[in-house]
This record gives structure tokens, sequence and C-alpha cells, in this order.
């Protein structure tokens, strides 16, 4: 073989070898590591973004926003496009609604990363801020972000949303599911060049916005009773308050306030405590409250009567080892049962407990809801604590009596006067009206539970009867009302301690309805831990009227009270002066017909017929002492209210 022949085999040899090597790799790279390649390549290229939908709104009961998501904008950046990055993130850090410093900015994009956030859900204010800065390497892409335009109102009931718009507390997580909606897709590319381009976000890929939520909660009757609490929250240098408003007839819900509260636009300004809904989720001993579920299974089971004589023992009850004894240091002797309750006598309510005896006395606790959750469609609902007769002591069912040794929450406990005032039917409480897609079309109703007979209706008009007698002339004569007629009851609870009670840290309550005959309102107001008083009538029952009142007018509900007093004295005659006098003399001295008018114009005609009056109520005319056509000598009058 030539020396050419030989060279031109070594290099075809050498050819050979590198093909074969060239193909090897080829075969390495796209067989073998085909795979893993490829992700590579779309690491580097593209990134998949998720599109997140509107979230649904929530509103009251008259359409009135709580919670909706408005236009944002979120930032992120391509550190790998970044050319000066000390400069872009002094410029970013000055932007409003970039909640960076420049120095954690600068530490985001000297990251190796392709890919950053800024910021999320800023203002578009931010967005427009950022688009005329010019910056190389950052990017803007459409978002929402939660806002809450009334502020803390209602806000241990709507709760808050996180970061990615999921649900955290309140109606905002039980209801998370329908408000969510569905996420869309989004692909982030990146050229040759470092430019970057987003596709998708349409056809199936497209974001669907999730679903309106609507409360029976009404943002005026809230407001009204938060004020109401947080004033008496306030005045008293309390450690916290409760106050629910409830409609009696059908479980509604209308107000739920806790306090302290929060401000779901700025959560976490603010201690976890304040962030729970305390109707629902914390459990207290009632006290004197609570005798409104012994009174009703006494009446009901026949073991007292309203005018049943009881020995009160002059203050004090001996139960094995235990003496309880009355609130405030009372002795009270013989009274009727009706007394009883308008008193508040512990001994009295003791002796009907201990005569049910405890089988009778549990069953129809469990009847009024206690130790069981409502079912309202809200988080972390306590179910109370009620232990079962068998674990019960020989002080249990006198305990109970008077609102101790049991657990219970401020909801099941309007719920057990709303039964009273339903006629001893108890309904089911409820906060979720209804849930409407974007198309207004109702997709879910919330259902109402079989409403259940705890008592008869009979029982619940004796006591109906009872507790208007505690507010006209008992415990509870500070809520009374103008123009309804309460009923209600007082509650004063020592706080268990370890070892026994607290000798100065107390749980003042007020729970009631009204108008008493035919109520519209149930309201329960807790105020834990006042300071300088500590009675349920001093405390909690005149939040109670101060809620009542402006609900009742805002509701449109006319006088209910059947007959108030409009006192109508004729002042001596040296005291009238000539125009009266004259008055009188033109009107022929006869007292003109008053019946069928309002009180307003009452006061004009009695004036106009020469009357000094002052009115004790208002409302309209039912009857008058003295006819029309007599001499002036009208004494009374009285006033439906």
């Amino acid at each position: 073989m030539s020396t050419s022949q030989h060279r031109l085999l070594q290099l075809f040899a050498i050819l050979a070898a590198w093909a074969f090597i060239i193909l090897a790799r080829l075969a390495q790279v796209q067989l073998v590591q085909h795979d893993a390649y490829v992700a590579r390549a779309q690491r580097q290229q593209e990134r998949t973004l998720s599109l997140e939908p509107v979230r649904g709104s929530i509103l009251d009961a008259r359409g009135r926003v709580l919670a909706e998501s408005v236009a944002a904008v979120s930032v992120y950046a391509d550190p790998q496009a970044i050319t000066d990055v000390p400069a872009t993130a002094r410029a970013l850090a000055h932007v409003a609604g970039i909640d960076l410093s420049a120095d954690e900015i600068e530490e985001k994009l000297t990251s190796n990363g392709a890919f950053v956030w800024i910021a999320r859900q800023a203002p578009l204010e931010t967005g427009v801020a950022i688009r005329n800065l010019h910056l190389p390497g950052i990017f803007l892409l459409d978002a929402h972000r939660r806002t809450y335009p009334k502020g803390s109102l209602a806000a241990n009931v709507v709760g808050y949303v996180g970061l990615d718009s999921q649900g955290l507390a309140g109606i905002e997580h039980s209801f998370d599911a329908q408000m969510r909606g569905r996420a869309g897709r989004v692909t982030l590319l990146r050229d040759a060049r470092r430019g970057m381009y987003l596709v998708g976000g349409e056809g199936p890929n497209r974001p669907i916005d999730g679903d309106d939520v609507i409360l029976t909660i009404d943002s005026v009757v809230q407001f009204i009773t938060e004020r109401a609490l947080a004033a008496a929250v306030n005045k008293w240098h309390a450690a916290g308050g409760t106050a629910i408003v409830m409609d009696p007839n059908d479980g509604a819900i209308l107000a739920m306030a806790s306090v302290p509260n929060f401000d779901p636009n700025h959560f976490r300004d603010f201690p976890p405590i304040t962030w729970r809904n305390r109707t629902v989720q914390e459990i207290y001993e009632p006290g004197s409250t609570f005798k409104i579920v012994t009174a009703s299974a006494g009446l009901e089971e026949g073991v007292v009567t309203p005018s049943q004589i009881l020995d009160c023992g002059n203050g004090g009850i001996q139960i094995g080892n235990v003496e309880i004894h009355e609130h405030g240091g009372n002795k009270y002797g013989l009274m009727s049962f009706e007394e009883v309750m308008l008193h508040s006598s512990n001994v009295g309510a003791i002796r009907v407990g201990l005569a049910l005896g405890d089988d009778r006395f549990y069953r129809y606790i469990r009847r009024f809801g206690f130790g069981e959750r409502t079912g309202i469609q809200l988080p972390g609902e306590s179910p109370g604590l009620l232990r079962r007769t068998a674990r019960w002591s020989q002080v249990s069912a006198p305990s109970i009596s008077i609102g101790q040794e049991i657990g219970v929450t401020p909801l099941q406990v309007v719920n057990a006067f709303a039964t009273v005032a339903n006629g001893g039917v108890r309904v089911a409480p409820r906060i979720i009206d209804r849930v409407v897609d974007s198309k207004g079309e109702i997709v879910y109703q919330a259902q109402r539970a079989e409403p259940i007979r705890v008592i008869s209706e009979k029982t619940a008009a004796i006591l109906n009867e009872i507790l208007k007698a505690v507010v006209a002339r008992g415990t509870g004569e500070n809520a009374a009302l103008e123009e309804h007629i309460v009923a209600g009851k007082t509650g004063t609870a020592q706080k268990a301690m370890r070892g026994g009670y607290s000798p100065d840290r107390f749980v003042a309550s007020f729970g009631g309805y009204v108008p008493g005959d035919r109520p519209r309102l149930a309201i329960l107001v807790v105020i834990d831990e006042p300071k300088g008083a500590e009675y349920g009538g001093t405390v909690a029952a005149p939040v109670f009227q101060q809620i009542a009142e402006p609900v009742l007018h805002y509701l449109g509900m006319p006088p209910s009270i059947p007959a108030r007093t409009l006192r109508v004295r004729p002042p001596a005659l040296a005291a009238f002066s000539q125009e009266p006098a004259a008055s009188a003399r033109a009107g022929g001295g006869r007292i003109p017909d008053m019946r069928g008018m309002d009180a307003r114009a009452a006061v004009a005609s009695a004036t106009a017929a020469g009357l000094r009056i002052r009115i004790v109520g208002s409302g309209v005319v039912q009857s008058q002492i003295q006819m029309p056509g007599d001499v002036l000598l009208l004494r009374l009058a009285e006033v439906a209210r």
C-alpha cells in the first residue's frame, strides 16, 4: 500500500470515528436525554402562570357590597434581562404600592432564576408608574385584589383572603369554593432576544369568575349593633363583647358583632385574637340568662306555676357540701315563681331544677340546642360544653339551673330566646341567603332546617308574660323601650377559674326579644369582664335598648305598645296665661276627642283647647278617661304605641 493510500485510510478512520462520536452524542441528546433537554429548554424559554379569575363578591341582604375583587396589577422581573440591577431596584422602591426596600428588590434581581415576583395585586396606579419608567426586564400582569369597602363592618363574619385569593376565615373561607371560580392558564414565552410574550388565557384556558354570596346580614343593623357594642365595651373598659340580632321567625341573622374586631383590608396589622368570631367560636357560662331554659322546662313539666310560692331560703341553699347564695348578698324569703324570675333568684331557680331531676332537665337543655352546633355556615363553630347526666355530680343540676357548669356560645343563647319568642318552636339560625353566578342566576339557595317544637305554645305564652314583667318591673328595666314592649332576661356570671369562680371577673349579659307580643327581633348582648359594674341589667341591658330602638325604626316597625299614658294636667287657674284661657273659651271649655290621633296631633289638639300637657310615651291615642264634651277636668288619655 502506498503512502498516500495509507494516509487516506487514516483520514477515513478519523472521520469515521468522529462521525461515530457525533452520532452517539446525537443519539444521547435526541433519544436518551430528550425529555431532560426539552424540560430544560422550557424552563429557560417559557413559564406557565395561573390566570386568577375574579373572585365573587359578598353582599348583605339588601345588595350592599361587603367584599369584592377590583382590578389590580402584579409586577414580575426577568433578572437575566436587567442590565443595571442597583438602578432598577432603586427606581422600583420609590414606586407607590411596592412594599419592598431597594435592598430587598436588589436581592431578588440578583437571583439566578428567570422569574421573580416584585409585587402581587398592587393598585393600578402602581402599574402606570412602572410603565412610565420603561425598565428593561420588568413586566406587568393583570390581576385582582380583594377589598372590603366597609372596612371593619362585619369583618368577623365576612373574614379575609390570602395573597393567592384563598379564603382564610369567615364566609370567605366557608364559601371559598363557590367564590374562588376556576383559574385560567397563560404561558410566558421568552425569545432569543430575551423578549417576553404572554400566550393563552382564552378558550378552555380562560378563567371563570366566582359566584356571589348574599348574606342575611343587614349592613345598617350591623352598624347600629357594632356601634352600641363598642361604646359599651369602651365605657366599661371590658375585655370584649358580642351582640347578635336575629329574626326569631325565620332564623335570619341580621347582625353579628364581635369586639375587638379588625379591618380585613389590613388584617395582618391586627393581632390574631381579633380575627375570631366570638359569637360562634367562644364559649362562656351564661349565668341567669339560662334561667329561661330552667323556667321553660319547669312550666312545661308542671313542676311549677307562675303563682306558685317557692322558699328562697333567706339567701342561700345547701346542696351536699356546697352552699349556693343569691347574687349581691340578697336574702329572699317566700316568693312566687314569677317574682323569682323578676328578681333573678338563684335559690328559686335551683328549686325548679331540683324538682325536674337530672334526666328531664338534660332533655330540655338539648331540645333548646345546647351541647350541639347550630349548623350555621360559619367556620369554627363550637358545640359548647354540656356533659351527659352520667357525669353530673350532686350539684350539677342546681348549678346548670342558674347558668353555671355549662359552656354555651352566644349564638346558642340568642337562639333559645328566639325559640320562646317563636311560640316554643326552635328555628335554626342562618346567615346565608343564596349564591348567584355572574349571570345573576341562583346556583345555591340556603335550605331551612325543619323547625323543632321545644315547648308548647301555652308554656311559651306564660314565659313570655314573665319575661315582659322582668323588663317592666324587674332586673331588666334598662332594656325597656318607649314604643315597644320588651321581653328579656338579665345575666351576671362569675367567670370560672381553677378551683372555683373569680370574685372580681364577670360576664354581664342581656337576652330578649321585641316587640313582646309580635316578636320581630331577638337580641343578645354579652360584655366580657366589665370594670366598674358587673350586673347584666346595668351593663348589657342598655345596649339592648340602644340596638333595638333604632333597628325597629329602620325596619319601619310601627309602635306596638297597646296602652301608654298621655298625661294631660289642667293647671291651676292662677297659672293660666291669657292666650291659653282664650283658647279654652274659644273651644267652648270642652275637652277635644283625641282618640285615634297620633301623639303629635293629640298634643296639638290639647294645646289648642288650652291644656298644658306632659307626654309619657308616644304612638296613637286609644282611649281617654273623660269623653269629649266634658269640662276641662281631663286627667288621663291612653296612647297606643
